[in-house]
């Protein structure tokens, strides 16, 4: 059995595994540390593990890590070429198959050889928009499976996607469908965020910023599509649909049996069309089947009144469903946790052999959720019972939130789980974000990502963690903001008066 280990802390951040809550009969450990956004990761035959640094709005280049996790030692294994990075968007993950790295720069699928020699194999995927194309995996058939990501939040591009820097540079960029559709010829206003301010612009669904539609009109489908999961031969060829209508497919991983789960971020409460509250979804994906985005979320119609009064422009897009009752989820999270990439365990050693384990990133306050939210969502890994479809939480920081928000040294943002060769579950940390609205939402803190590792110790098996502390972090900063605010006005209010008194006192 892997012994614990120590490693050289690198980076600005600290870290206390203690302070992550665990069942009984498992520890947590740092592995390695001091990376840039790192987002995913995967292991080669041998048990190096790949750690994908994603280059997302930070200034560090994307790089490919070579981790070995038995020393925690690392050194740069891929630097991705200067040209080839797409700032603001992210290369998105890996996977080993073959001697190959399979690597997902944002809408460029690329092989890499043990040496480090890399060819670009499929490019040109719709993934410039507010969601790139998703990490790569091998599926029994021996093709490579990725979500593509939805340009948008709901359908319709809007003064929203100006904010995220990427209308900007791609001005025609808008969703794509997997097959036909026919739409209402519902449109929306918005701010004419690419021209002059002043003026307002209608935009449909699946169309460019400022470029209204008609009832009727068709809109054609594309195998290169986003809001989708697509499928290609080893060497990039002969792209596939496997199935649509789903926002953004996260995660991919393939069951012992052969079948295919993904997580389903829900929409972010901004733009043209939200409703509020739609929550994170765990999907099985049946081959050839619609989901329901953009008109459903869940299973359920937007305009349904299980969404409640908030929201807004929740009436259909689309003049005809390809599917009126689209499937519902397997198993859905609480909402804003950002469900990302999971793994199924696959051995009775660890525990829970079968079930999912999903890292939780957490919310992005306030800049996808309204300002209600009082107590951060996500921040852990959760366990999804797969005979029950019940989510349970698994690793948990001992006070609800970011590391960085909290006094506690644990996980700040888990973006992926993969259980190695050795059995044992390892977590990408993202590390420290900064939310920054004027300037495309988020900046990351360099240095601050790492590997965790989980593993089973001898002794009795538990179920669920500790619970947490619940802290009201966003009421908290409100609270200081809104003191700020005032402590403000008055120094203000003194000053002005203090500058009056001398003013007067001059002209006497």
């Amino acid at each position: 059995m892997l012994k614990k280990i120590k490693v050289r802390r690198e980076g600005p951040r600290s870290y206390n595994p203690d302070d992550i809550l665990l069942p009984q009969g498992y520890v947590a450990e740092v592995v390695a540390s001091g990376f840039n956004a790192p987002d995913h990761c995967c292991f080669d035959e041998e048990g190096y593990c790949y750690v994908v640094e994603s280059g997302h709005k930070i200034d560090a280049i994307p790089r490919i890590l070579k981790v070995d996790t038995r020393s925690g030692e690392w050194q740069p294994f891929f630097t991705l070429p200067e040209d080839k990075w797409v700032k603001g968007a992210a290369v998105t993950g890996a996977c080993w198959h073959k001697e190959y790295l399979y690597v997902m720069n944002t809408h460029t699928l690329m092989r890499i050889g043990r040496d480090g020699q890399a060819e670009e194999i499929l490019t040109g995927l719709a993934g410039r928009g507010d969601h790139q194309i998703n990490h790569p995996i091998i599926g029994p058939d021996e093709k490579i499976y990725f979500g593509a990501g939805c340009a948008t939040n709901c359908g319709v591009v809007g003064a929203d996607n100006f904010g995220f820097e990427w209308l900007t540079n791609n001005p025609d960029f808008c969703d794509v469908p997997a097959k036909d559709i026919k739409l209402a010829g519902r449109n929306f206003k918005a701010r004419n965020v690419l021209g002059d301010i002043r003026e307002t612009v209608e935009t449909g669904a699946y169309a460019p910023f400022g470029t209204p539609t008609s009832p009727g009109q068709v809109i054609h489908g594309n195998v290169n599509c986003n809001g989708a999961i697509l499928r290609c031969n080893l060497d990039g060829s002969n792209l596939e649909v496997v199935a649509w209508g789903l926002r953004n497919s996260y995660g991919l991983a393939f069951t012992e049996d052969g079948k295919l789960f993904a997580t389903e971020h829900g929409m972010d409460e901004r733009g043209s069309r939200y409703v509020v509250d739609d929550p994170d979804d765990f999907y099985e994906i049946r081959a050839g089947e619609w989901y329901g985005w953009p008109d459903f979320a869940s299973g359920i119609r937007l305009d349904d009144p299980y969404w409640g009064e908030g929201g807004h422009g929740r009436e259909p897009v689309l003049a005809e469903f390809p599917n009126p009752y689209p499937s519902k989820p397997f198993a859905s999270f609480q909402t804003h946790v950002a469900a990302n990439g999971f793994d199924f365990c696959r051995t009775s050693a660890f525990g829970f052999e079968g079930d999912a384990f999903v890292a939780c990133f957490g919310d992005l306050a306030p800049i996808t959720t309204l300002t209600k939210a009082v107590t951060p969502a996500g921040y852990k890994v959760v366990r999804v019972d797969m005979g029950t479809g019940q989510v349970r939480d698994f690793a948990v920081n001992k006070m609800t939130g970011p590391a960085s928000k909290l006094p506690h040294e644990g996980f700040e943002r888990p973006s992926h789980c993969q259980f190695g060769p050795d059995g044992n579950l390892y977590i990408v940390d993202f590390g420290v974000i900064h939310i920054a609205p004027e300037r495309g939402a988020i900046r990351q803190r360099t240095e601050t990502g790492s590997l965790w590792r989980i593993r089973r110790v001898e002794g009795p098996q538990g179920f669920i963690p500790p619970k947490p502390i619940t802290v009201p972090v966003y009421l908290l900063q409100g609270l200081g903001m809104l003191i700020g605010v005032i402590g403000g006005s008055i120094l203000s209010a003194r000053f002005i008066k203090k500058l009056r008194r001398t003013d007067n006192g001059k002209r006497s």
